[in-house]
């Protein structure tokens, strides 16, 4: 998933996203500290792909790998340098 520091970064990065994968703009997990409340959840599993998008946009957003399975009520979040 990608989280974006501004609601308009995270309007401009999903037109251009959905062009390229399937994807859902979604409320920002609260495993993650952002300024922005709009996430975009990635439902296409090609993470090279994906990791080439984020590596090419030039505004700033971190993407993360965020499990599907809760430990202790939190799931664990992974941030993808």
């Amino acid at each position: 998933m990608l989280a974006f520091n501004s609601t308009s970064h995270s309007i401009q990065t999903e037109k251009k996203a959905s062009e390229l994968f399937r994807i859902a703009v979604i409320p920002t997990p609260r495993e993650l500290t952002n300024d922005c409340g709009l996430a975009i959840k990635f439902q296409d599993s090609d993470f090279a792909a994906i990791n080439n998008f984020y590596k090419s946009l030039t505004i700033p957003a971190d993407l993360y790998f965020l499990s599907a399975e809760k430990i202790n009520g939190k799931r664990t979040v992974e941030k993808i340098p």
